[in-house]
């Protein structure tokens, strides 16, 4: 659960399209899975499409008889359909840590339809936070916390990609920030909708860059919602992160979240699917913010 609500947390800038004209939509079905560097494999979601302008369950759109294989070199790891979560499917094989670096395929077949659904990622190598300048810092102070990061880049890449995800710790009213709290007055939102927060893609050109090849990144305020503990997530992308989140950054804003079966018309990351298959490299460090004192 703490993996997925910190990939939303990296999608936080895309949106659902609101068209519910799927007359330019080729392929019927939606897959969601992004592979983290260094950790275990996540679980899959696949999906037929779904309206817009209707409301729906995942589960009733959740595709369940599908076979879902993902290959690195030789390797065959295989991701099977979970009972207790239509649409679902996860790795129950020996461990498997994604390789910093690797090449991974995704094949899904599903029964009907003739061409397998199929995708590839390039794995970033992975992150590295050198350094931290402080540990706490007074917002909107000069107290701005300073990193020294060793970027992830895939071998398909000659730059690193970054998104800077937020998530706070120790998320009330009371500790919210203003401009936050000027949000959870409305009856629209609630304080789950601010828990985590993610940047726009940023990258490596537009900071300091070292000899060593680390670089300085220096962390926005804006990206803060709460005072108190926070953790500071630094995400190198793959080429189908980057491209996936660039192209929703032009469509309407949002919450970043997909409704049941709902990926958002973007650049395609697979081969007769919507949605996206990518991966991630990542490390992070703990902020308390502390809040002003006049």
């Amino acid at each position: 659960m703490m993996q997925r609500s910190i990939l939303i947390g990296l999608l936080l800038i895309m949106s659902a399209c609101d068209s519910s004209d799927f007359s330019v939509l080729d392929n019927q079905y939606a897959v969601e899975l992004t592979l983290v560097a260094d950790e275990p494999l996540p679980q899959a979601r696949v999906s037929m499409l779904a309206p817009t302008d209707q409301p729906t369950e995942f589960k009733d759109v959740a595709v369940t008889n599908a076979v879902v294989v993902l290959r690195t070199g030789s390797t065959d790891l295989l991701l099977e359909s979970v009972i207790a979560a239509p649409g679902m499917y996860e790795y129950l094989g020996e461990e498997h840590l994604v390789e910093p670096g690797g090449t991974y395929t995704i094949t899904i077949t599903i029964p009907g339809l003739s061409t397998p659904i199929k995708g590839v990622t390039h794995v970033p190598s992975s992150v590295e936070i050198i350094t931290a300048s402080r540990e706490s810092g007074t917002y909107l102070s000069d107290e701005r916390l300073i990193l020294i990061v060793l970027p992830g880049v895939a071998n398909d890449q000659n730059q690193s990609f970054f998104t800077l995800v937020t998530e706070s710790l120790d998320a009330t009213m009371a500790s919210a920030v203003p401009t936050v709290l000027d949000f959870l007055d409305d009856d629209d939102f609630t304080i789950e909708d601010f828990i985590i927060s993610g940047s726009p893609i940023i990258n490596e050109g537009n900071f300091i860059k070292f000899s060593d090849n680390t670089i300085e990144l220096a962390y926005p305020w804006i990206g803060v919602n709460f005072f108190g503990r926070n953790i500071i997530y630094v995400n190198s992308l793959d080429n189908n992160m980057r491209d996936f989140v660039r192209s929703i950054e032009q469509q309407q804003g949002g919450d970043g979240a997909f409704g049941p079966g709902v990926i958002p018309n973007a650049l395609p990351t697979l081969s007769g699917a919507h949605g996206l298959f990518g991966s991630i490299a990542r490390d992070s460090v703990r902020f308390t913010v502390l809040p002003p004192t006049n």
